[in-house]
């Protein structure tokens, strides 16, 4: 602790700053004026069982009572942390507010002009949508917002949509609508989800897998389910992300970049290669096209180019895969 005059100094210049008297300060510390006396005359120091009772009544911290000054930096930064939580409680409750206050007056509009409740339940979901974004359901969690968030944004997505569909007699649009918004949720926020769980390393491949099968479901489900509409989402949608998913589960490994990238190119080629002639099959094509004759390009135009296709992105996929092995075979030697 610091010298009894500096302290003294500082517990008066406190006591000034809260407008006590020395009597009041004693009354409220249950000790005489003397004894507040000596301690800002520098002629003693409080007993230490005064210590909390002295920052209590003077608005100082502990640390300030025994370095006898003003801690500014702590000050500042609880300053700023109550100027921040006003402004989120201004965040959280003003919008709250005016959300009701619309909704309170499109609930007695919409009885005053159609003497029944319709519209307003568009309105009701389409600002607890609203809502859910700004300033969001995440304030009522005290662990796992995010998850919070995603949740409660989809979920009041799911429900706008759905009163949409019902005040429009459109039911046959909400579950492709549904399947589509879960998509693009699934793309963008479950990499985030799963990035502090254990399946971290696999966020990427879980996602682009998930999204697959959202993709097929989605095809589906504008479709009527037979083996033929099966076969050809799943082609469809092969079509455009196996390469990612392959693509995102070679990197894990720890190969030489050149190789990596020799293996991603090979199988994209492939997979492009026969999902375009498969997929060309069911769809009805004939299958002439899809035959190879570098002499009749009228009829076997389809077949050539994806032969030659084939080979060049082949030949490119060999050439980086021979430069990774030739790295990786130099970084063992040395």
């Amino acid at each position: 602790m610091t010298d009894k005059k500096t302290f003294g100094s500082f517990i008066k210049a406190k006591r000034i700053d809260k407008n006590y008297s020395q009597k009041d300060l004693a009354e409220q510390l249950f000790v005489t004026e003397g004894a507040v006396s000596k301690w800002e005359r520098g002629i003693s120091y409080p007993d230490i069982t005064l210590v909390s009772d002295i920052c209590r009544v003077l608005g100082i911290s502990e640390h300030e009572f025994i370095t006898a000054s003003t801690d500014t930096e702590t000050r500042k930064i609880k300053k700023e942390a109550e100027i921040f939580r006003k402004i989120r409680g201004a965040w959280i409750w003003v919008p709250t507010v005016l959300y009701a206050v619309a909704l309170l007056v499109c609930f007695i509009c919409n009885l005053a002009m159609d003497h029944t409740l319709s519209w307003f339940f568009v309105v009701l979901s389409s600002l607890l949508c609203a809502y859910s974004f700004i300033p969001t359901f995440t304030w009522l969690f005290k662990t796992k917002k995010f998850l919070a968030f995603t949740v409660t944004t989809y979920m009041s997505i799911v429900f706008l949509l759905f009163t949409c569909s019902v005040y429009t007699n459109g039911m046959s649009w909400f579950l492709t609508s549904c399947i589509g918004v879960l998509m693009g949720y699934v793309l963008v926020l479950l990499p985030g989800l799963l990035s502090k769980t254990k399946m971290s390393p696999y966020k990427f491949i879980i996602s682009f897998l998930s999204v697959f099968v959202l993709t097929v479901l989605l095809l589906l489900n504008v479709n009527i389910w037979t083996p033929f509409s099966v076969a050809s989402a799943i082609l469809m949608t092969a079509y455009g992300f196996l390469p990612l998913v392959f693509c995102s589960v070679v990197c894990i490994f720890n190969f030489d970049g050149f190789l990596k990238t020799g293996i991603c190119i090979m199988f994209t080629t492939v997979i492009f290669y026969f999902t375009n002639y498969v997929a060309g099959l069911l769809f009805g094509a004939n299958e002439n096209q899809y035959n190879v004759d570098f002499n009749n390009w009228e009829r076997c135009i389809n077949g050539n180019i994806y032969l030659i296709g084939l080979i060049f992105f082949s030949f490119i996929a060999v050439i980086f895969i021979g430069a990774g092995f030739s790295r990786s075979v130099k970084s063992r030697k040395n």
